[in-house]
């Protein structure tokens, strides 16, 4: 089976809202948490929640007060101006879902679409801050069930596979951006076990839904080198980068098996990516620069991200420019005749 264009470019924004919005949910209640972890240090509030706004902050006046934690909180997941906010990738992975309804089991789309319905509620705003952890959770947890449902209900064919790479390269994008958020940690000597660092790098796992899964594999207290390397190079978990960036490449290949004219780029973009992961060891990615590692590999990410577009999405548009230009060059030449 071969898709049409908008439908694999819907299955695949959708899968890719999906992921992001359950990334955000799992930041805001892992950063309340964080809140509370430390807070008996003395460390203001604010300074949990401001590092999330990320490039947005730039975009305040110098002499401007600084947003509160519940301004924060807002712009993460109500903010309709906000393009990355929890309602609005909610609501753009709704109207994706829309445009490819008849690819979607009536479980996934009923639970999406329950999911936005229930954001939309006026009510939600107030209990953002009433429970902030019930409401995080219970989102987190709606969007989760969306995943599983497309493991359970959907064929594995092409229509997963998009679903799947989508899922996965947006993991394996938003998971490098936290990590560099926190690696200036590393230079820190503070990181004893009830150290500020420690309790951090913890909430750095808990965002990534590997907190447990890291004290199976180490069964030693955190360590930011050894949680750098679990979230990272470990190729068994699927919230690590290594698997993320594997599992995207397999959900490719088997996309481009079934469109054999379009295999080559988004392939090679993705095997790059996956030499550097599989190759490397922590020591290696340290003496390189964290920083540098990260952005080299979301660089990748993107051109890959830019490389199926190009193969998948406007093939149909390309292919059908350059035969009405083939057409109209034989119609000019028999005219000339």
């Amino acid at each position: 089976m071969t898709l049409l264009c908008r439908v694999a470019e819907n299955l695949f924004w959708l899968s890719r809202y999906i992921e992001r919005a359950v990334s955000i949910a799992r930041v805001i209640d892992v950063t309340a948490h964080l809140e509370l972890d430390a807070g008996d240090a003395g460390t203001p509030a604010v300074d949990f929640w401001i590092p999330l706004l990320g490039p947005t902050l730039a975009n305040v006046a110098p002499d401007a007060p600084l947003p509160r934690p519940e301004d924060v909180r807002y712009f993460l997941a109500f903010d309709a101006d906000n393009s990355n906010s929890l309602v609005s990738c909610v609501r753009n992975a709704r109207n994706a879902a829309r445009g490819v309804r008849e690819s979607l089991s009536s479980e996934m789309w009923e639970q999406l679409n329950t999911t936005y319905l229930r954001l939309a509620e006026p009510k939600r705003l107030a209990e953002l801050e009433d429970d902030l952890h019930a409401f995080s959770r219970q989102t987190r947890d709606s969007l989760l069930l969306v995943q599983g449902l497309a493991e359970i209900t959907l064929a594995h064919d092409e229509v997963w596979q998009f679903l799947s790479l989508g899922m996965y390269l947006e993991r394996a994008d938003g998971l490098s951006r936290s990590l560099e958020r926190e690696s200036h940690l590393l230079t820190n000597d503070s990181t004893t076990e009830f150290g500020n660092d420690a309790v951090r790098w913890l909430a750095v796992l808990r965002s990534a839904g590997s907190s447990e899964a890291y004290s199976r594999y180490y069964s030693l207290r955190v360590q930011p080198v050894r949680v750098l390397e679990f979230l990272l190079l470990n190729p068994a978990f699927p919230q690590t980068l290594n698997f993320s960036v594997t599992a995207a490449w397999r959900a490719l290949e088997a996309i481009a098996q079934e469109n054999t004219m379009r295999s080559g780029p988004p392939l090679r973009a993705l095997v790059r990516t996956r030499a550097a992961l599989e190759h490397a060891s922590i020591d290696e990615v340290l003496e390189q620069g964290l920083k540098e590692f990260l952005l080299r590999i979301r660089t990748n990410i993107a051109d890959a991200s830019d490389q199926i577009a190009r193969a998948y999405f406007r093939y149909a548009t390309e292919a059908t420019q350059q035969h009405a230009v083939a057409r109209a060059a034989q119609i000019m030449a028999a005219h000339q005749q």
